[in-house]
């Protein structure tokens, strides 16, 4: 199913790590041009932020799938708007996934600070009435891809 990578708690968590590539060290923070001032890491390299976003976007798909009778070209569009709003978690999950597996470990780690609150969540989510629904339209899965970072 392809809707399967749900249920291992963030979008892309369940996919091992490269092993041809090097752990990717997190950048140093730069300065900008004002002594003292940091400029804040990305989300791919503040793995605690990254977890809490994936948390509060599987809040939000849940939240968009909770009238139990949505219709698929609404529900399609509620994900499509999920997407927009996190791309740049897709994308940096993506990244974390890119560097390593010390960088998977570690924001699996993270993850799990958040475990009691996701997987009912993502269950919830799986096992809706809109995801077997509308799982065969070619709309609603490409919108889902997008939420994965795949489209």
């Amino acid at each position: 199913m392809r809707w399967a990578w749900l249920a291992t708690l963030a979008l892309a968590c369940g996919q091992p790590a490269t092993p041809t590539q090097p752990p990717r060290s997190p950048e140093p923070r730069a300065a900008t041009g004002d002594a003292g001032i940091d400029v804040a890491p990305t989300l791919a390299d503040d793995l605690p932020r990254l977890a809490l976003r994936a948390k509060q976007l599987y809040q939000d798909w849940a939240a968009a799938f909770a009238d139990p009778n949505l219709d698929c070209a609404t529900a399609t569009a509620r994900i499509n708007a999920l997407a927009d709003k996190n791309a740049d978690v897709a994308a940096a999950n993506k990244a974390v996934f890119r560097a390593g597996h010390e960088r998977v470990k570690a924001f699996r780690a993270e993850l799990e600070k958040y475990e009691a609150e996701m997987a009912p969540t993502a269950k919830l989510i799986m096992e809706s009435p809109i995801m077997s629904r509308c799982s065969s339209e070619p709309k609603f899965g490409h919108a889902i891809d997008r939420l994965q970072g795949d489209a």
